[in-house]
């Protein structure tokens, strides 16, 4: 039954609609002489996408700054078959050869900019406020998603109600990296490997929650993931391991930081949340020794 509904909705594109208001209020605020911004995608042309009970709306937002892969990104997230999808896409003034790539998508792509930024966290910021979908994700522009990670993800969404974040396998380098429990979030760091392709959030959770905080320079996304799981007591789950959502790749924003700044930054933003001074201290140490050789580099 549900099939015959998704081939119907296919069919009748009924998950695009037009919307003079939204149209308007976009054209005042990008399309004006004072503004140097370079936009395009649908919503330029007036069209607006929906949310579907049975057929949720799903936001993938992709930050870019001269990837090389970013058709491919692209095109990944326009050949999902499942079709209720908005994608909107975040550059940072990467130049001409990124704006063609971009126009090129003009028809399918739902918005995309391009301008100055203040690095990867202020473009997935830019991005949230931009979405209008039940549930959003961040596919970096380096990154793959596969044909069936968003019909997997709304099998979930539709089966659990009640959950604000689900976490998807993805695979780097030809290892599998997923899973979610809450607890690793007070011993480790990096407690969902698969963030930046195979996390995807309620939009009203994320509401709650609020938008990167842009002081961090690097490990913003912790920041988030902390206040989602322990200050707000959001709700996650993962898929299972053989359902997986796509690859990593390497951003083209700037990484380049050495360790020990990146381990001090992460008891920072610990400290600022209001974790034990102790367990801080404890975790940064066995850290340090375990990756004594990258940071005396």
């Amino acid at each position: 039954m549900q099939k015959k509904k998704l081939n119907k909705l296919k069919k009748n594109s009924k998950f695009i609609f037009k919307d003079i208001k939204k149209f308007n209020q976009i054209k005042k605020r990008y399309l004006h002489k004072k503004n140097k911004l370079i936009v395009g995608g649908l919503r330029l042309q007036g069209m607006f996408k929906r949310n579907f009970n049975e057929f949720p709306l799903i936001t993938i937002i992709m930050p870019n700054f001269k990837s090389k892969m970013l058709a491919k990104s692209i095109k990944s997230v326009l050949n999902q078959k499942y079709p209720n999808i908005e994608l909107i896409v975040i550059d940072g003034n990467s130049g001409n050869s990124t704006i063609k790539i971009l126009k090129k998508f003009n028809k399918k792509i739902d918005f995309w900019l391009s301008e100055n930024d203040k690095g990867l966290w202020d473009a997935w910021n830019k991005g949230f406020k931009l979405s209008s979908g039940k549930f959003i994700g961040i596919v970096d522009s380096s990154n793959i998603l596969y044909p069936n990670a968003t019909k997997i993800l709304v099998k979930y969404i539709i089966k659990n109600k009640k959950i604000d974040f689900i976490c998807g396998t993805v695979k780097k380098d030809g290892r599998l990296y997923g899973g979610y429990n809450p607890k690793d979030i007070y011993k480790k760091f990096n407690i969902i490997p698969s963030s930046v392709v195979g996390l995807f959030i309620k939009k009203s959770s994320l509401k709650r929650v609020g938008l990167l905080n842009l002081k961090y320079k690097i490990q913003s996304d912790y920041d988030l993931l902390y206040r989602m799981i322990v200050t707000h007591k959001l709700k996650g789950m993962h898929t299972r391991g053989n359902e997986i959502f796509g690859d990593l790749g390497h951003s083209g924003y700037s990484k380049k930081h050495n360790y020990l700044k990146t381990l001090l930054n992460e008891a920072k933003i610990r400290y600022n949340n209001k974790q034990s001074i102790l367990l801080i201290l404890l975790i940064a140490a066995f850290k340090f020794l375990k990756n004594f050789r990258k940071i005396i580099k």
